[in-house]
């Protein structure tokens, strides 16, 4: 399916359920410190995120923080297969809004730092890229570090994993993260514009 048939297909499941963007400003209002923008990402970023992913024929791709699901459209339209998606979404309203525009993704509505025990031992090991969208900045560094440790245990050795941001500096300490990193694309075309990171072990 091209990206176009997966923007009309999403379109014609969320007919009758509000606008993306009004549940990620209500989404917002309620607790604005675990989200991080006020409308959902554009297409600028979704195009980025997708020339960056790496996804092996065997592996999955994790995202942690889907909102509602614009990147997750992402995702699919870099031709992932729905079933090998895991979206992570702590938030229970958008892990139920993202679910029925996208039924076939994994939507798993619980902590992020859980997804080794979430994927189990078959899938371990096997997740090509993790997308992160949770706004990192504002999280205590015990919880950064924990959702990087997450994070590394279910990918390859030497992979790297894709963090966006509306930040123009990078949103993770890096050196206090055990981390090495890049800003590998910015567009302006995003309501805040924004930038994806590339992060790796240093």
């Amino acid at each position: 399916m091209t990206p176009s048939e997966y923007s009309v297909a999403a379109k014609a499941k969320n007919a009758k359920a509000p606008h993306p963007a009004l549940i990620f400003f209500q989404r917002w209002m309620a607790n604005p410190m675990a989200v991080g923008s006020i409308t959902p990402s554009g297409p600028g970023l979704r195009k980025i995120i997708r020339e960056n992913l790496v996804c092996g024929p065997d592996e999955v791709i994790a995202e942690f923080g889907p909102g509602t699901g614009a990147i997750t459209q992402a995702l699919l339209e870099a031709g992932i297969p729905a079933q090998r998606v895991y979206s992570f979404e702590i938030d229970p309203h958008l892990a139920r809004y993202v679910h029925g525009v996208y039924p076939d993704v994994n939507v798993i509505n619980t902590d992020c730092r859980k997804v080794a025990e979430t994927l189990g031992p078959d899938l371990v090991g096997k997740v090509g890229t993790v997308v992160i969208g949770i706004p990192m900045k504002v999280l205590p560094m015990d919880v950064q570090q924990g959702i990087v440790d997450a994070t590394f245990s279910v990918m390859p050795e030497g992979r790297r994993f894709l963090l966006y941001t509306y930040m123009i500096n990078s949103p993770l300490n890096m050196p206090a993260l055990g981390l090495k990193g890049k800003r590998i694309g910015f567009t302006w075309q995003n309501v805040p514009p924004a930038s994806v990171w590339a992060y790796w072990k240093a």
